[in-house]
């Protein structure tokens, strides 16, 4: 009956963290599309929400120290919340990113910044909307592909990220392209997050500890 409570509470638990994660997925998508088509109105939208949509953090967060307080889980149950826990810090971060940027259409609306919005910045977004799904896919299914593709995708994400500022190199404090270049780190910035759970996730996965080890690269940088 114990194995049973707590199986369904993380279960439930996970279910919560998907939701979670398809909502932020969805606010990068379009706190990326209100820079490049100067949706001021979508920005604001974005921002008005981060606070309601990261509730979910807390309630998940609040969720997984419940369930290690009460029930004191071990062995795979205990890798399985501690990676929920550490899913949800990052998704709410994420989601500061995704008003960050937000803000920056705005601003640069308002000052009235008409510049070329380059590819690149679709492709880093893409890049790491399919690393958030295919790393908490990788949890929910115990799927150590999943998690290697997503890990890997890091590598295209800079590489997007790197040919931008190239292209921008001379680059002044308030210039026309410092907003570009800011919306670029925080995709970035999104992509590190993402890296953050994998290490957690891996953790569940597999039942060792992997970050910042060779375990980890062999794993899944290969």
């Amino acid at each position: 009956m114990y194995n049973v409570v707590l199986e369904n509470k993380l279960e439930s638990l996970t279910k919560d963290v998907l939701i979670y994660s398809n909502q932020t997925t969805d606010r990068i998508d379009r706190a990326v599309d209100s820079y490049i088509n100067d949706d001021v109105e979508l920005a604001r939208k974005i921002i008005k929400s981060t606070d309601e949509i990261n509730k979910d953090s807390y309630n998940i967060e609040d969720g997984c120290l419940k369930v290690l307080g009460l029930h004191q889980p071990v062995a795979k149950d205990l890798r399985m919340g501690a990676a929920i826990l550490r899913i949800s810090i990052e998704l709410e971060r994420i989601n500061d990113l995704s008003a960050y940027i937000s803000r920056y259409t705005i601003d640069s609306e308002e000052r009235n910044l008409k510049i070329h919005k380059p590819p690149h910045l679709m492709f880093m977004s893409q890049t790491v909307q399919n690393m958030l799904k295919d790393g908490v896919g990788s949890l929910i299914n115990q799927d150590l592909h999943l998690l290697k593709r997503s890990t890997k995708n890091y590598n295209n994400l800079q590489d997007f990220y790197n040919q931008m500022f190239s292209e921008y190199n001379e680059l002044t404090h308030g210039g026309s392209q410092t907003y570009l270049i800011l919306v670029g780190r925080n995709l970035l910035s999104m992509g590190h997050h993402v890296m953050g759970m994998a290490d957690r996730i891996a953790y569940s996965i597999v039942g060792k500890r992997v970050m910042h080890t060779k375990l980890f690269h062999n794993l899944l940088m290969r």
